[in-house]
């Protein structure tokens, strides 16, 4: 829903929406108790879509309405797919599909995106529950450390 991470965030401020208020969304509870049953309900032992529920940007109200076409792909051997949907944000949400290499830090229930490289950034489950699973971090904006929060399901 999640860190410095441009594939969840890069959205210039001039930018965002002020949407109508959206029914509430309750968070997932929960956290897996293994490193397998966690990467089983990522990947479903081979590849899974997440599609964006919510999100939120600290000190604004309401969702990103540009983050709710947004969806990730998670696959077994270790790659994703960001497709960041039809309306952009902005900023390093500029390009439609990104692709790259994750791994789970099990310890830390934390999802790590492109280890090693320019890109790299963390976000934290903070609950998995069923078909639904939240994610929580920072991002930069402007210079200023913001938090963002997403909650992402799959189709049952």
């Amino acid at each position: 829903m999640l860190i410095s991470i441009s594939t969840l965030c890069g959205c210039s401020l001039v930018e965002l929406d002020s949407p109508a208020p959206a029914a509430e969304v309750d968070s997932p509870i929960g956290t897996p108790l293994s490193e397998a049953s966690l990467l089983s309900a990522l990947t479903n032992d081979g590849a899974r879509q997440w599609d964006a529920v919510t999100f939120e940007l600290e000190g604004l109200n309401g969702l990103q309405n540009c983050r709710l076409d947004d969806s990730f792909s998670f696959f077994n051997d270790g790659t994703y797919r960001y497709d960041g949907g039809t309306v952009l944000c902005g900023g390093a949400d500029d390009q439609r599909v990104k692709t790259g290499v994750w791994e789970i830090d099990f310890d830390n229930l934390t999802i790590v995106f492109d280890r090693g490289t320019s890109l790299a950034n963390s976000a934290t489950i903070s609950g998995l529950q069923d078909n639904r699973m939240e994610l929580i971090g920072q991002v930069e904006i402007f210079g200023q450390m913001l938090d963002i929060e997403g909650i992402y399901q799959y189709d049952l």
